[in-house]
């Protein structure tokens, strides 16, 4: 039997008036990887807080394994100070325990201090660190070690909190979207270094094909509930498929009983006895009370079977599909939509790119994709004309509407609600947001009067979705689109996307929304 890492009984977490996590039990053992899935806003993060303990329950039990180590990446790695790349990766308890080791070693007379250290050492698994070299390579981030964590993008800072994460080797291992700022071959390393940890791990991703291929056992956080599967995600995606048919199988045999009891209700309420045949009326009337008697009481019985019916009645069985989900593009009149003519970029001296001639045409669904740093979301920034180019020419028909969805939105106005931005920007009052957002089946509308700053990247990702429908683009820009969607909003913007008739051009490492989506895949 595995080791018992961490075990959660009856556990309730609220915020607010909010109850998120209600009466929920959980157990991690030692070698489980599982995958966490669930809506924007149905507690995943949070529920990677408490494993993690930096939240309290309001309510429950939680039982750990008294020397558990755990490792914790978030979504977002704020640098608040001067500390290097260096300086972080090596910061934490086993370093700490280290030096303390070494200057106990120069004192002959306190070996059995350093005995005690060394036990404990042993203990959180400093012999089992993944080396630094191998890690810092499988990440490509080694030019950036003595650079200040201020001076990184977001995507480098959270691909040093990963690596500090790994190399620590710990027993719960929890990654809030480890692949947002990865390429394919990052992607494919992390893969390869998870499948051979001895610990557990817990992930959050939107990847598809990265659960697959890492997770066997999966979370499923629904209204304040956890359902745990045992399988990968295409195995859930059976489960699923399998219990929706039963549940299709359950409402429509309800809806046939209750359909045969109305009517048999309607036919015995309003008949007629028939006169007797002949003239004994007074032994008529006596077999008529009887019957009456009879009849009254199966209609009773069918009134009380259908009371019962419709006292719990099967909700419909279909899940809810974003249908809302669309858009409205302006008609493009140029089958040639962009055109890139010898264009040129660099920085400093570094060139991302050089003499690129490429069209993106009508119809067109195409996909950039190329490992980290090679230029894609400079490349989206000049054609929206934020950035300028070097060299070349940029050509845009007149007919074009761009519309540009950044890889964090972090273009968004931080300090102002969705409410005072939408105002602004579309001119649209309160009560119409609300009905757009109902009508993209987004939701959100909850979240409109709190400030994007205080809101999780997913949900102000779905926010921007509703300003790009408002916007009725026939060109989509889109930076790493799948980034911080649950998997409902994904499907169903992968939908709208196959039914936009404008022009996509998309920088993703996402292998199934690259599957699905393109039309041409151009690798930079």
């Amino acid at each position: 039997m595995s080791q018992l890492l961490i075990q959660f009984s009856d556990l309730f977490k609220s915020f607010g008036p909010s109850l998120l996590l209600n009466g929920i039990s959980l157990s991690i053992s030692k070698g489980e990887c599982f995958a966490l899935i669930g809506e924007n806003g149905a507690g995943k993060t949070t529920l990677l807080q408490l494993l993690a303990g930096h939240l309290s329950p309001d309510i429950g039990h939680v039982q750990r394994d008294s020397h558990l180590t755990i490792g914790f990446l978030p979504q977002e790695v704020v640098a608040i100070d001067s500390t290097t790349a260096r300086q972080y990766l090596e910061e934490g308890p086993l370093t700490h325990l280290e030096r303390q080791m070494a200057h106990l070693l120069e004192q002959p007379n306190r070996l059995s201090e350093w005995a005690d250290l060394h036990e404990e050492y042993e203990r959180r698994g400093g012999y089992r660190r993944l080396p630094l070299e191998q890690v810092l390579q499988g990440l490509k981030i080694e030019t950036v070690l003595d650079m200040p964590m201020q001076a990184l993008s977001s995507g480098q800072r959270v691909r040093i909190a990963l690596a500090k994460a790994l190399i620590e080797e710990p027993d719960l291992l929890l990654l809030d979207e480890p692949t947002n700022h990865l390429d394919q071959d990052m992607i494919a390393w992390l893969k390869e270094t998870l499948r051979h940890r001895i610990g557990a791990t817990v992930i959050v991703s939107h990847d598809r094909k990265f659960l697959n291929e890492t997770c066997h056992h999966l979370i499923e956080i629904c209204k304040g509930k956890l359902a745990c599967y045992g399988g990968s995600y295409d195995f859930y995606l059976a489960e699923q498929e399998r219990l929706l048919q039963q549940r299709i199988k359950a409402f429509e045999a309800q809806e046939e009983e209750r359909a045969q009891l109305k009517i048999k209700i309607r036919s015995m309420t309003f008949a007629k006895a028939k006169p007797p045949s002949d003239r004994n009326v007074m032994a008529y009337d006596r077999r008529g009370e009887h019957h009456q008697k009879s009849v009254q009481r199966t209609l009773d019985n069918l009134k009380a079977r259908l009371a019962e019916i419709e006292t719990h009645l099967l909700p419909h069985p279909k899940p809810k599909y974003l249908a809302g989900l669309r858009f409205l593009s302006q008609p493009l009149a140029s089958t040639i939509v962009i055109e890139l003519e010898e264009v040129s970029k660099a920085f400093g001296d570094k060139m991302l790119f050089a003499n690129l001639c490429k069209r993106l045409c009508k119809g067109d669904r195409m996909i950039l994709t190329g490992p980290n740093g090679c230029g894609k979301t400079t490349l989206l920034r000049c054609i929206m004309n934020l950035l300028p180019i070097d060299a070349g020419k940029i050509r845009i028909a007149s007919t074009v509407k761009m519309a540009y969805l950044d890889q964090d939105v972090d273009m968004l106005p931080m300090s102002q609600t969705p409410l005072e931005y939408f105002e602004r920007r579309f001119q649209l009052p309160e009560e119409d947001i609300r009905k757009e957002l109902h009508k993209a089946a987004l939701e959100g509308s909850d979240l409109l009067k709190r400030p994007f700053v205080a809101l999780s990247v997913g949900q102000r990702k779905r926010l921007m979705l509703l300003s790009l429908i408002l916007e009725k683009p026939n060109v989509l820009l889109l930076d790493e689109p799948t980034n911080h969607l649950d998997f409902s909003t994904l499907e169903a913007f992968e939908k709208a996307l196959l039914n936009f008739e404008g022009a996509i051009l998309a920088v993703s490492h996402d292998v199934t929304f690259i599957e699905k989506v393109a039309t041409e895949v151009w690798n930079l």
